[in-house]
Formats: C-alpha cells, structure tokens, sequence
C-alpha cells in the first residue's frame, strides 16, 4: 500500500513571506508574498519590518495555498518550517506559526535547514534523478558557500564566505551605484561583456574561503571619491567589472573542489543561481549540472516542503 503524504511547508527567513504544499512529492502549489516594496526605501532589508509582514502575511498566505489546492488542514500529514539559517525574528514568527498549526492538526513537526532547501530546490516537480556524489554551490543574499554531498545526509561544507555573501555585495555596491533596489538584479540587467575593465583586486586562491567585503569597499571609496570631485561614475563598467569578477571566482573555486572530491556532477541553488552570467559560465563547464528553475531560485517554501519530502523517503 502506498503511503501518503502531505506536507504544508513554511519558509520566513528573510522578507518573503512563503507557503507550499506537497502531496507525494508533487508540488502542489507554492504562494509567496514579498515585502520588497517596504524595504525598498531603505535601501535593504529591514529585520524588525520584515517579521511584522510575517506576521500579517501567514494567515492570508496560508489561506490562498487551501483555496488553490482545494485542500482541508485536515488533508495534511507533516508541518516542515525552515529553522535556520535567517533573520532570527523572521525565523521566530514562522517557527511559532508551523509548530501551532501541527500542534492542532496533531502532525509531526519537521525543521528544515534553509541552505539544504536551496540545494535540492532542483528537484522541485523534476524528472531528474539526484546523482551522488556532487558539489553544491550556494549563492544568494545572505550565503555563498560550497558543499560536497555524497548522500542526503552525508555532507560536509567545504567552504563559505569569512564576510558579505555575493549577493549582499551586489546589492549593497547597487545601492552605491544609485541603481534600483535589489541591485543585484540591476547589475544582472545593465551588465556588458564589453565593459569589464575597471581594475579590481586579484583572485584569491581557489582554497582559500569566498570574501567579498574588499572589493565592495575597493568600489565604494572609489565611487565616493569620484562623487566627492563632482567627476562622472560610469556605472555600466563598474557594475559589469564586478559582476565578472564575481563569477570568476565563483567558477575558480567549483572547478578546484569538483577536481578535488573527482566529482562530475554540481548543484547551484539560491538567489543569484538566477543571474544569467553565473548560468552562462556555469553551462560551460564539464560537469552534469543541476539549477533550479528560476521561480525556486529565491527564497520559497517549495523548497521546503521539496527537502522535508525526500527527508521523509529517505527514512
């Protein structure tokens, strides 16, 4: 007889506020709301604004997820929340909302790591089947790290960022810019092939962790010099040089542990897996490689409800 599950899953680590829910594997629908617009005029995200979104936005989320899925609470099986890692107030408001709802539907509660969520976000609705060994690279907001996985619980980080992650750094050197917030999407969209020449630090040794925060203040004293003697920034070249030498490193760093843990396969997952030169570069390579599609990119609770399932199969 074949068991049945059906997972509500609940993702509030940063400023989207998400609910998924899947049934045997199959998504059957996944809800976020965003609170960008409340952030945008600060520049970035604000914590204690983003857990009251939280707060206001669950109910109603939760409400449209029933509503689509033509599902009754009493439908579900298991409750999954992302436990860490996050903003600790957002994280807080989700964890207490999913241990409620279990609580009263008398499910077990499942926590789910939100970097484990962005590996396997590939396997959201996906015939492909998950090859081991494989590097993971996870790139977003608020991460940047490498994983070797020879099993879904058999993992070691092999490397992460010692400061800002990518996509901090190219948001905060967009906002620098005077770009449209995220600017780690207005440098996606302004970025020129072209237009790489303005003269950055070098590359560290593929061994060594990520860091970013050099650079960023390398192009932020620039920028405010330049602005300082009333002199013109050209942004294109500026936001284009970083955005390569972003990806090169990035690519510097897969290929030495690719070569060093003999694996053929790799995984991208987060936010940035969605800007279209890491994709670009990426596709290069010689390996088997997995990215989510561009909706399981950022943060969502498809990808929570994705790791708590294949968590439950593995049993």
């Amino acid at each position: 007889m074949r068991i049945t599950n059906c997972i509500l899953a609940v993702e509030t680590s940063c400023d989207d506020t998400s609910i998924a829910v899947i049934k045997n594997g199959r998504l059957l629908a996944n809800v976020t709301v965003s609170s960008l617009k409340e952030h945008k005029k600060y520049g970035g995200v604000v914590p204690e604004l983003a857990a009251r979104a939280h707060e206001k936005n669950l109910y109603i989320v939760v409400n449209q997820i029933l509503s689509r899925t033509k599902l009754k609470l009493s439908a579900i099986t298991h409750v999954a929340f992302t436990s860490e890692p996050g903003l600790p107030g957002s994280l807080h408001i989700g964890k207490i909302f999913a241990k409620s709802l279990a609580y009263l539907l008398h499910v077990p509660l499942i926590p789910v790591n939100h970097m484990m969520g962005h590996t396997f976000s590939f396997a959201i609705n996906s015939k492909k089947k998950i090859s081991y060994p494989f590097v993971a690279l996870i790139v977003s907001g608020g991460h940047t790290a490498i994983y070797y996985f020879k099993n879904l619980k058999q993992y070691k980080l092999l490397n992460e960022t010692k400061d800002d992650a990518v996509g901090e750094t190219l948001d905060k050197i967009g906002r620098v810019l005077d770009l449209q917030y995220p600017g780690g999407i207005s440098i996606d969209q302004i970025y020129n092939h072209r237009k790489t020449s303005f003269k950055l630090i070098h590359h560290y040794l593929p061994k060594d962790n990520f860091s970013f925060s050099g650079i960023k203040t390398h192009i932020t004293n620039y920028v405010n010099h330049e602005k300082m003697c009333s002199t013109s920034v050209d942004k294109v070249t500026i936001g284009s040089s970083l955005l390569k030498w972003i990806v090169d490193e990035l690519i510097l760093k897969i290929n030495y542990y690719a070569k060093k843990y003999k694996c053929n396969t790799l995984v991208i997952g987060g936010g940035v897996s969605a800007n279209k030169l890491l994709k670009k570069e990426i596709n290069k390579l010689p390996f088997s490689t997995f990215i989510p599609s561009h909706e399981y990119s950022g943060d969502n609770a498809a990808m929570i409800a994705n790791y708590a399932y294949l968590e439950l199969m593995s049993k």
